[in-house]
């Protein structure tokens, strides 16, 4: 069962999918338009997986590229069925709850989920049962709920898991970019984690995935297609992380500062209209409604907006929504639409 944001037509606003307010950056542009399609990308990425490495500070051989998060995600779940894993513990709600429950059970996982407790306004990690024969699936930041997971807290669970999967997609949207697991030497962990969402390009589809663990990573890149990643966003990300590193660093501190003072501008206008809003740290923000989800959406939508439904999640309710942070002009356009919605208008 797949059921994604992202899916708004052109001219619609578009709340379901969480791009960053600031991208694309300008040196995307010429980048874009430099690409090369006439011939394979290096099927090694040995250029790319240098580049990627060398920005995070870890060796090239822990890295390997993916077509973006969901690629790596898969894969990595196969990874542990072929480590001979037999259950999955997925921290719900999460990204992709249903559809990785169903691609589990494919492959011969059994599945369970961990709901994270809350109070009426924040999300917590709770208190994790896991087991040295799980793997354990989360995100951090977790989607959709926008928690920031401490360092520690993630490292308590990687000791006691068979293999720890972190979805990092929109850690560098975050308030604290430093809880990120990537260079942790934990042999039992593989991080994932995203480009395009910072960049705002999610149909370029380009992504990592980073382990210690050369079992782990010899099975990751057996796993995945020769040329999963395709030339233009080879060479993009090669970019990116090699001759613009410096900029997009002083790109994602500015972005970081800006979805912070959007965010807050976005939840008061939330909460004034009614809405819970539980306590995010990246660029969206799960709320629970005055109205039920599915006629805020279809009401949204005859104004032309599109919301994320909590459709696809485990552990939401009918009143959830998640609404991505965007410019200050268009969160006033979505607030003044909700007030209109539940003013009868």
């Amino acid at each position: 069962m797949k059921y994604h944001g992202g899916l708004a037509k052109r001219g619609e606003l578009d709340f379901s999918s969480n791009i960053n307010p600031l991208a694309p950056p300008g040196f995307i542009t010429g980048l874009i338009k430099e690409c090369e399609y006439s011939t394979y990308p290096d099927y090694t990425y040995a250029d790319l997986r240098g580049a990627v490495a060398r920005f995070n500070g870890v060796s090239e051989d822990e890295v390997t590229p993916v077509n973006g998060a969901s690629e790596g995600l898969y894969a990595s779940l196969m990874v542990a069925r072929l480590l001979g894993k037999r259950r999955c513990l997925i921290i719900s709600p999460n990204y992709g709850d249903l559809e990785f429950e169903e691609y589990c059970r494919l492959i011969g996982l059994k599945v369970n989920h961990h709901i994270m407790p809350h109070s009426d306004s924040s999300y917590l990690l709770g208190d994790v049962k896991a087991q040295d024969d799980d793997v354990i699936l989360l995100s951090n930041p977790s989607n959709p709920t926008g928690t920031l997971h401490s360092r520690g807290e993630l490292i308590n669970l990687v000791n006691d898991a068979g293999l720890v999967i972190v979805d990092e997609a929109y850690i560098n949207l975050s308030v604290d970019p430093s809880m990120s697991l990537i260079g942790s030497r934990h042999s039992n962990l593989i991080v994932v984690r995203s480009l395009t969402k910072e960049i705002g390009l999610p149909g370029l589809r380009i992504g990592y995935v980073y382990t210690p663990n050369t079992q782990v990573m010899g099975l990751m890149r057996a796993v995945l297609p020769s040329w999963n990643v395709n030339s233009c966003a080879d060479k993009v990300a090669r970019e990116v992380y090699g001759k613009y590193s410096g900029e997009y660093s002083s790109f994602l501190e500015e972005s970081r500062m800006a979805v912070s003072r959007l965010r807050g501008i976005l939840v008061n206008g939330l909460v004034e209209l009614g809405f819970r809003v539980y306590e995010s740290a990246v660029n969206f923000v799960l709320a629970e409604a005055p109205i039920e989800a599915s006629k805020l959406y279809e009401a949204l939508l005859n104004k032309g907006i599109v919301v994320r439904m909590p459709k696809g999640f485990v552990g939401l309710g009918g009143k959830h929504v998640r609404i991505a942070v965007r410019g200050v002009n268009d969160e006033e356009r979505l607030i003044e639409e909700i007030k209109r919605i539940l003013n009868g208008a």
